[in-house]
């Protein structure tokens, strides 16, 4: 596991500064945690490895979300206006569910597995 791609890739998902990254760091390690304890036991490929780092990422970035991200929707200060999307937390959900299929074939199919039960 390099946690340094999977730093980088949830600031690019959470769109904050590096500096700024260093206060969710411990949410990025257990999210990696989460997911590597999680991990069926087979020998990971490259290409393995560089899937479950992004998976780590979302997971943080799902996390991140849910921790206290404000959901402000357009903010306008003069004659700049900035307008997102009304509900981040479904995008960052969505993106997990997508990300979680894409790893299935990594994942251990028994108990309890992220927020849901596998029969």
């Amino acid at each position: 596991m390099n946690t340094g791609n999977i730093v980088e890739k949830f600031e690019l998902l959470s769109g904050i500064e590096g500096s700024e990254s260093i206060k969710w760091r411990s949410v990025v390690d257990d999210a990696c945690a989460y997911v590597y304890s999680r991990i069926a036991d087979k020998p990971l490929s490259a290409s393995d490895e560089r899937r479950i780092e992004f998976l780590c990422a979302v997971y943080a970035y799902k996390l991140y979300v849910m921790c206290g991200k404000s959901e402000v929707s357009s903010f306008k200060a003069g004659d700049v206006t900035v307008t997102a999307p009304a509900d981040e937390g479904d995008k960052a959900e969505k993106l997990w569910q997508d990300q979680l299929a894409k790893c299935s074939d990594l994942i251990k199919k028994d108990g309890f597995l992220f927020g849901r039960v596998v029969t």
